[in-house]
């Protein structure tokens, strides 16, 4: 479908998808704006062009707790970077993708404070238990 000229769906009007029950199944299960979220960027060469797309996002902030959990999802974006062997008990770190959808998740623990690498293991640990 392409993108206007400020790299947003040209079907979402006032934020919304404009033709909901209709959009393509891509838009409805892929949201590229979770990267610039988390402040990641995407490294894999076959997403250079939803790389491309992602970084057009620009966020706009209604209120002062939008903007504190906006930087709590990318506090923790670069924590679970910084800790993945601790977090991750050893296990392979997660892509790009995975990365900026646990930010995300787990943004909530980086509210306001910096937690041990433990601790969000923990809840790491607690949420695939669901």
């Amino acid at each position: 479908m392409g993108y206007d000229e400020r790299g947003h769906c040209p079907m979402l009007i006032d934020g919304k998808c404009s033709i909901y029950a209709h959009r393509p199944r891509t838009c409805r299960v892929y949201d590229c704006r979770v990267f610039p979220a988390a402040g990641v960027t995407i490294d894999e060469s076959d997403k250079a062009l939803i790389e491309q797309q992602a970084q057009r996002w620009r966020f706009t902030y209604p209120t002062d707790a939008d903007r504190v959990r906006h930087d709590a999802v990318r506090a923790a974006a670069t924590f679970l970077g910084d800790h993945a062997g601790v977090v991750f008990d050893g296990a392979a770190s997660p892509n790009t993708t995975q990365l900026a959808v646990l930010a995300v998740e787990l943004h909530d623990a980086f509210l306001g404070r910096e937690p041990e690498p433990h601790e969000v293991r923990v809840e790491l640990t607690r949420r695939r238990g669901r």
